[in-house]
């Protein structure tokens, strides 16, 4: 049965072959084609001699059903053994052979059907194995005619799965696959390959552009406009050392009364809200006391502290007081003035500042930087993955898979070009 696919399979080594990868589909048609034709007739005989012992096992089965016993003085009760095992025999028989199905659509749903055909024979076998052993014993050869006829059956359907392991159906239908597979990974490459040389066109246009802006930025660095700029910064760096040096000094005048001033918040209560906030932010408060009432305040702390409502220690009522002279209107105006000046220029740097032509300059210029850098990065690292993917499709050796599957399904020679 399998003499021709076995000839196909086994010819003598032939001459190196040179096959492009786009025409391996349709040499590969044309080398299998014939074995193909002929696996088909072997399963169409096979399938055919399933079919005949069929119906040789309708016939047997007929004859049992009819079958006479050579003993007909045998007891009532073991006849009626013999005749429901036989009638379940026949059911359960005649069911299986109604139930064979071997029409196919490939060569794989073809496989699948004779495997589950040889576990129904399988189950047939159990189910039945009572009856058989008892239907032995009074049609002995009737019934091992329908065994044998069955057996067939399944030799046959073995014999259909064996010659498609043979014909290597699977290894073709790989090969065929792997061709497409390889065919669509060269597409692959290719695309990677336009696109990596796509993006590094666009990396150096990006480059240019980076470079411009670097250029720009670089010669608005050195105008006078810039320059004005960098004094005004300068400016402003000192102006806000000045107010930070007054707010210190605020904070410290205001941490030596800490104490006194507390104690005298629970007394004040007209005054309490404007203490409490001396005393949580004198910065703030002093921003806000347009017209320094903590002058009065601390008038009035010192005649409390004089006349010791605080009931603070000695030494913290002198220093106390010491620090309220030193903190007196004058004191008080003198460094609000400073204060406000300082607020001022800060103001006016501030507005110059954000009119300066080479501020604005550099700000779009910067942004267009960044701009820059983010897309040519952005650009640099799809270059890589697409470097990593391209990596990864090994032409050569798809190329050289495919030949080596082709000698051992085919028993032919190729170079794919």
């Amino acid at each position: 049965m399998l003499k021709f696919i076995k000839k196909l399979l086994a010819k003598e080594e032939k001459q190196e072959e040179k096959i492009y990868l786009d025409e391996l589909s349709g040499w590969i048609d044309k080398k299998t084609k014939p074995i193909f034709e002929n696996l088909r007739n072997q399963i169409d005989d096979a399938v055919s001699a399933i079919d005949e012992e069929k119906e040789r096992v309708f016939e047997n089965l007929k004859k049992l059903e009819s079958a006479k016993l050579q003993n007909p003085n045998i007891p009532e009760r073991a006849k009626t053994v013999m005749q429901g095992n036989r009638e379940a025999f026949l059911r359960k028989v005649s069911g299986f052979l109604n139930n064979i199905d071997l029409q196919y659509s490939d060569f794989y749903h073809l496989t699948e059907k004779c495997r589950a055909f040889e576990k129904e024979i399988d189950e047939l076998a159990k189910s039945t194995a009572r009856s058989y052993q008892i239907l032995s014993q009074f049609f002995a050869r009737e019934v091992s005619i329908i065994a044998e006829n069955i057996k067939k059956t399944e030799s046959n359907s073995k014999g259909i799965r064996s010659l498609i392991e043979h014909a290597k159906v699977e290894r073709i239908d790989s090969i065929r696959k792997d061709t497409e597979d390889a065919k669509a990974k060269i597409k692959l490459r290719k695309r990677l390959e336009e696109e990596i040389k796509e993006e590094k066109a666009k990396l150096d246009l990006e480059k240019n552009k980076l470079s411009d802006a670097e250029n720009r930025i670089k010669e608005t660095k050195g105008s006078k406009e810039y320059k004005q700029y960098e004094n005004l910064l300068k400016e402003k760096e000192d102006n806000e050392g000045k107010l930070r040096e007054i707010e210190r000094v605020i904070s410290h005048d205001f941490s030596v009364l800490e104490k006194a001033l507390k104690k005298y918040s629970k007394i004040a209560f007209e005054n309490e809200k404007l203490i409490e906030s001396y005393l949580n932010d004198p910065i703030k408060a002093f921003a806000r006391d347009y017209s320094l009432e903590i002058t009065k305040i601390l008038e009035n702390l010192s005649k409390a502290i004089e006349d010791n409502k605080l009931e603070l220690d000695q030494r913290k009522n002198e220093r106390a007081l010491g620090k309220i002279k030193e903190l007196d209107k004058e004191y008080f105006s003198g460094l609000i003035d400073r204060y406000n000046d300082i607020l001022e220029n800060l103001r006016r740097i501030n507005s110059e500042t954000e009119n300066n032509d080479a501020k604005k300059r550099l700000d779009g210029y910067n942004k267009e930087l960044g701009n820059i850098k983010d897309k040519t990065e952005d650009i640099k690292n799809k270059i890589s993955v697409n470097n990593h993917e391209l990596e990864k499709i090994d032409i050569a050796k798809l190329k050289e898979n495919l030949q080596e599957e082709i000698r051992k399904a085919l028993n032919e020679k190729v170079v794919i070009l």
